[in-house]
C-alpha cells in the first residue's frame, strides 16, 4: 500500500493537491492522510477543523474507495510537514503559479519543504487537471538520479502512460593545458551523454520491461529542455541532494528553473544524505 501525505490549509491550490492525489489514488491501493499545520497562537481552531473536514469530504467524494485520515497539528511550516511525512511514501502541496514578482513570497515554504524533506514531494500547481501524457525525468549523473529515474518509472507505470527520459547536454569550457586550450569535438562530447542516457534507458527496461520508454538526448541547457517539453508531461520528476551551504533551503538550479513555470507537477526525489 502507498501512504501519501497532503498539506492542506484549504487554498485553491490545496485543492488542487488533492485532486492530484485522488487521481493518484485510483491507480492502487492507497492510504492518504491530509494534515493541517496550525499555529497554537494565531489559528482559528474552529475553521480549521471545518477546513479539515471540508478537505477530507472533497477527497473522498472524489475517490471513496481511499482510505482516508485528517488530522491539524500545531507547529512552524515546513518542519512539522516534513516531520508528518517521514513515514511516508510521498508528500503533496500545492503551488501557485504566479506573476514573477510574487513567486518568492508565495513560493518560499513549497521550495523549502521540497528540498528539505526527506521522502519525495510532489508540487500541484493550482489549477491542474489530467492530461494522460507522460512521466517525464530529467536524467543527470548526481548521485539522487536512480532514484528519480526508478521513481518516475513507477509512477509511470501505475498511470499506464510511457516514461521519457531527457538528457541535456553542452559543450564543456575548453581544459587549459600550459598555453594550449585543449577542446573536445562535439561528437565526442554526445557520446559520452549518449552512454549516460543508455545506461539509464536499461536502468528502467531491466526494472519496468513492460514500460513504453522514449529517449531524448538534446544539446540545451537542462532546465530549458525540460520546460521546452512540459506541455506533453504528466508530471516532472527531478532528483536532488541535501548538501552544501544551502541544505534545506534551495532547490538545485533545474528545479529552481522549472518549479511554477510549467502545469504539470514537479516531484523532487531526495538522493542519500552525505
Amino acid at each position: 500500500m502507498v501512504h501519501i501525505v497532503v498539506g492542506y490549509d484549504g487554498s485553491p491550490a490545496a485543492d488542487s493537491a488533492l485532486a492530484w492525489v485522488a487521481d493518484r489514488a485510483t491507480r492502487g491501493r492507497t492510504s492518504v492522510e491530509v494534515v493541517t499545520v496550525t499555529n497554537m497562537l494565531l489559528s482559528d481552531y474552529t475553521h480549521t477543523e471545518e477546513t479539515l473536514e471540508k478537505g477530507t469530504r472533497e477527497l473522498r467524494q472524489l475517490a471513496p474507495e481511499v482510505d482516508v485520515e485528517s488530522h491539524w497539528t500545531d507547529g512552524s511550516m515546513p518542519d512539522t510537514l516534513i516531520r508528518e511525512a517521514e513515514r511516508a511514501d510521498l508528500l503533496v502541496v500545492g503551488i501557485t503559479n504566479t506573476r514573477p514578482m510574487h513567486t518568492a513570497l508565495r513560493g518560499w515554504i513549497p521550495t523549502r519543504t521540497a528540498a528539505r524533506a526527506t521522502v519525495p514531494t510532489v508540487l500541484v500547481p493550482e489549477g491542474w487537471v489530467p492530461n494522460g501524457q507522460a512521466v517525464m525525468v530529467g536524467v543527470d549523473v548526481d548521485e539522487s538520479a536512480d532514484a528519480a529515474i526508478r521513481l518516475a518509472a513507477h509512477e509511470a507505470s501505475w498511470a499506464d502512460v510511457p516514461l521519457r527520459l531527457v538528457h541535456a547536454w553542452q559543450m564543456p569550457a575548453p581544459a587549459i593545458d600550459g598555453a594550449v586550450a585543449l577542446v573536445s569535438s562535439p561528437l565526442e562530447v554526445k557520446n559520452v551523454h549518449r552512454r549516460i542516457l543508455d545506461d539509464a534507458g536499461r536502468l528502467v527496461t531491466a526494472e519496468f520491461p513492460e514500460l513504453g520508454v522514449e529517449e531524448v538526448l538534446v544539446n540545451d541547457h537542462p532546465a530549458a529542455a525540460l520546460r521546452a517539453r512540459a506541455d506533453r508531461a504528466s508530471m516532472i520528476v527531478l532528483g536532488t541532494h541535501h548538501r552544501g551551504l544551502w541544505v534545506g533551503t534551495m532547490l538545485g538550479s533545474v528545479a529552481q528553473e522549472i518549479l511554477f513555470k510549467v502545469h504539470c507537477p514537479v516531484c523532487i526525489v531526495p538522493g542519500e544524505k552525505s
